[in-house]
């Protein structure tokens, strides 16, 4: 058995013991959670902002011609799309080393489906992240895995994800400025990234240093909550004390005696993502654009990748990073293909892949293990 219905994660609650190991019917379960009226409109309203992206605001924003970015995209030779797919592949492995030190028990081969599994459905569905969490959580489950383990590690994954997110325009900045081109592009995004990292991660240490503290942190954050929610006039507001508490009882070992080895697979997580856009502009050609301006695009992409109104951010980071890159001299129609070339691996080539990892888990069933019986040891 898996707990009574309170202990679940909300995404699972409802669900038989047979059904929250089946990533399909807590996919389909948490899809009509929300009304099939909402899902149609969200699902309308994303793609129309896709559509008006793409048909109008790209070209208006970058001058350039579709056809154009085809033809450059089109002209890679075999051994540059191979260096391209190399340096994608790498880095989706390089990623596993998140995911089995935040979940220790996992293998890198499990680590490599579920995050391929779970990245497919973020990428097809607007507002699909809740979907993706529920399939990491099936799938995890049924490897022998334990709610509360699979809890800490999306919790802790996804903190140190941020912490790249916000830190990466603050190194882009210094990097600019130590090579000696313009910075004042960045310095309002870089501060900004600086004082809210310096902001989250100070309240990720007091949360972990004791338990006064977290209290204190967790009841400032209940206030606010529940003051936002009297605004809005929405009953229930989360309840923001327990979560804290939660999540310090259930990560403080695991984040205390792993947070290096997570910090350096998250850096080099993020480093072969850029030299993966680094490699897409040096093969179209884009001009006069330097590594650490290539460096800063990659960092204004990957934080346009969490608007939720689009899947990861499709249409918003590629009006975004081409433009950043057009903005440091880079040719109109080149940037905008390396930018497309570069999204081809991150976001389009994610959902076949991805799907393919979830036939593979529905047939792996060599893998699956009784809930609880693997242990999570930190």
């Amino acid at each position: 058995m898996t707990g009574t219905d309170d202990e679940l994660p909300e995404v699972l609650r409802g669900l038989s013991d047979d059904e929250v190991t089946d990533a399909f019917a807590v996919v389909g379960h948490e899809l009509h959670r929300k009304s099939t009226r909402r899902r149609i409109v969200e699902a309308l309203l994303s793609i129309t902002v896709v559509v008006v992206i793409f048909a109008f605001v790209i070209p208006r924003m970058t001058g350039s011609d579709y056809r154009d970015v085809w033809d450059r995209i089109t002209s890679l030779n075999g051994s540059e799309i191979a260096l391209l797919f190399g340096l994608w592949i790498v880095g989706m492995y390089v990623y596993t080393g998140v995911l089995t030190n935040t979940l220790p028990g996992l293998l890198h081969r499990q680590a490599m489906v579920v995050n391929f599994a779970g990245s497919a459905v973020s990428n097809v569905m607007p507002f699909g992240g809740a979907l993706g969490v529920g399939a990491t959580y099936a799938i995890d489950m049924s490897w022998g895995f334990t709610p509360p383990a699979v809890t800490i590690s999306i919790l802790v994954s996804g903190v140190w994800n941020v912490f790249a997110k916000l830190g990466m325009p603050v190194l882009a900045f210094v990097l600019v400025v130590l090579t000696g081109e313009p910075s004042g592009k960045l310095l309002v995004p870089a501060l900004l990234g600086l004082v809210v990292l310096a902001g989250a991660v100070t309240v990720l240490a007091l949360i972990l240093r004791s338990e006064t503290l977290a209290e204190g942190i967790g009841r400032i954050g209940q206030r606010v909550v529940d003051r936002v929610w009297s605004l809005l006039r929405r009953p229930s507001p989360p309840d923001v004390f327990d979560a804290v508490l939660d999540f310090r009882h259930e990560s403080v070992g695991l984040v205390r005696r792993r947070w290096l080895r997570i910090t350096i697979w998250i850096v080099a997580y993020n480093t072969m993502q850029y030299l993966l856009l680094l490699a897409c502009v040096r093969a179209m050609n884009v001009g006069d654009v330097t590594w650490a301006e290539v460096f800063a695009a990659f960092a204004f992409a990957r934080l346009l990748e969490t608007v939720p109104l689009t899947p990861s951010g499709v249409g918003f980071v590629e009006v975004g990073a081409a433009s950043a890159l057009i903005a440091f001299g880079g040719d109109e129609a080149a940037a905008t293909a390396a930018v497309f070339l570069y999204r081809g691996f991150v976001y389009l080539l994610e959902i076949p892949v991805g799907a393919f990892s979830w036939l593979l888990w529905a047939s792996l069933r060599g893998w699956r293990r009784p809930v609880g019986s693997v242990v999570a040891e930190v």
